[in-house]
């Protein structure tokens, strides 16, 4: 399905207090952004959201939009708020392209219809698995044709390099996006604790095993009220636990310096563990015989060949390197053959496009040749016309004629009649040259909004 966009007039943005300027909020910085970036303020919660997104599948690419406001501080400085989001589904996507959908955009604008007015579109985000954070052709596409507005974002997020960066327009036609050096996550205020941990998750200072992203919720610390005001039976029944306790403890001392009495069961696991003692001093050795061969082999073929100290090592090293330069092959071919297809598609067009041009201008040849026929027919023709009204000027045209038997009447209706085909003939060739055209114009150029990376 085509979606066609119409030029739109750009509102002013509200004037709002920015969170950093507003108690309310916590504020945390990721990396290092400068001043000649667009603030921007991400929600906590909403970036925890996509970022989960984000982790649910590293084989292909996953997005949506982002909810939120573009505003103006007190001093016309323009910021965007980002406080929620929403997932696309009914998505086309691989593991180096998403494709936004007919059915992907209407899920979106019915779940839009359900938040308030003010939170609106602002920009849009989606995953690289593993080919880092950055704007392919497909993504400028859809930037420039479903996020154009000046204040509009773009976030891409790498979940398995952990990386992360947002993009803003610039304004400048040598660089119209670029990424920003940092950005603001925001929280409640009574959530500052939090909200430092999880910006050192973001930003790899913390082991992932403790990052708020896995985690299936956060419960608060329980609250133990203690008062003074103790009846005196609990200062009784706490003595008698206590006393109970060690009794129990007494028991269990006893019981453990006694001789053993070894069972059945027992020495069957200590045969067993004894067993699996065995095999694990058999392992090492084992693997402690196949290093000692490596060094022996390693010095057989130094000593040999001239071949360096450690190239054992160093072959496995390359060996496990060039598996991994690979595998990233892969995905680059991937990436190439998406790129080969749009190069084959906008070569497809030019040419059409080519021979509609050298169509136009051969008929502009013709046209014009016809043209000119016309004006020597039209010249004659009134050479004609002034013989007729003036016979004594033209003796020997007249003599001819008469020899001929020919009147000159007769010329003049043979030259009329003539003319009168000729210029059927144009307005014809004309009408039927300006059918073709509009036919031409008005066939559809097929456009989508679907992106490669």
């Amino acid at each position: 399905m085509d979606i066609e966009f119409g030029d739109l007039e750009e509102a002013r943005p509200e004037v709002r207090l920015r969170p950093d300027e507003n108690k309310h909020f916590a504020v945390a910085s990721i990396f290092d952004p400068v001043d000649e970036d667009l603030p921007i303020f991400v929600d906590m919660d909403s970036l925890a959201d996509m970022e989960a997104h984000a982790l649910t599948d590293t084989d292909v690419e996953l997005g949506g939009v982002m909810l939120g406001g573009q505003y103006e501080d007190a001093n016309g400085r323009p910021f965007v708020l980002i406080t929620d989001s929403l997932r696309a589904k009914h998505y086309e996507s691989t593991k180096g392209s998403f494709k936004f959908t007919h059915d992907t955009w209407s899920e979106i604008t019915r779940e839009r219809d359900e938040f308030p007015d003010d939170l609106q579109i602002v920009g849009w985000y989606h995953t690289h698995p593993d080919w880092g954070v950055f704007l392919s052709g497909m993504d400028m596409f859809i930037c420039d044709n479903f996020f154009n507005k000046r204040l509009d974002v773009a976030l891409v997020i790498d979940p398995c390099r952990q990386d992360r960066g947002l993009f803003q327009w610039t304004g400048d036609e040598s660089e119209r996006i670029r990424r920003t050096g940092g950005f603001f996550v925001t929280a409640s205020r009574f959530r500052e604790g939090e909200l430092a941990e999880f910006a050192a998750h973001l930003e790899g200072k913390f082991d992932m095993a403790q990052d708020l992203r896995f985690r299936s919720g956060s419960q608060p610390a329980p609250v133990v009220n203690i008062s003074d005001n103790q009846p005196a039976w609990q200062s009784i029944a706490i003595l008698g636990v206590l006393a109970m306790q060690a009794c129990l403890i007494a028991v269990i001392a006893a019981r453990l310096l006694m001789p053993p009495e070894a069972s059945t069961a027992e020495l069957q696991q200590a045969a067993a563990l004894q067993e699996s003692i065995e095999k694990l001093a058999a392992t090492r050795t084992a693997a402690a015989d196949t290093r000692a061969q490596l060094e022996v082999l390693d010095r057989f073929l130094s000593a040999q060949h001239g071949t360096p100290a450690g190239v054992l090592e160093e072959l496995a090293k390359k060996t496990k390197e060039n598996t991994e330069l690979q595998e990233s092959l892969h995905g680059q071919v991937a990436f190439n053959a998406v790129l080969s297809e749009s190069e084959r598609k906008l070569k497809l067009d030019l040419a059409s496009k080519s021979d509609r041009s050298k169509y136009l201008e051969d008929r502009v040849a013709s046209l014009s040749k016809t043209i000119d026929e016309l004006k020597k027919t039209n010249v004659n023709l009134q050479g004609d016309l002034v013989v007729a009204k003036n016979p004594d000027e033209a003796p020997k045209a007249a003599t001819t004629d008469q020899e001929v038997g020919i009147s000159k009447w007769t010329w003049i209706g043979i030259g009329s009649a003539v003319a009168v085909l000729f210029a059927a003939g144009i307005a014809f060739s004309v009408a039927n040259a300006k059918k073709e055209e509009l036919d031409f114009n008005e066939s559809p150029d097929e456009t989508s909004g679907e992106t490669n990376n």
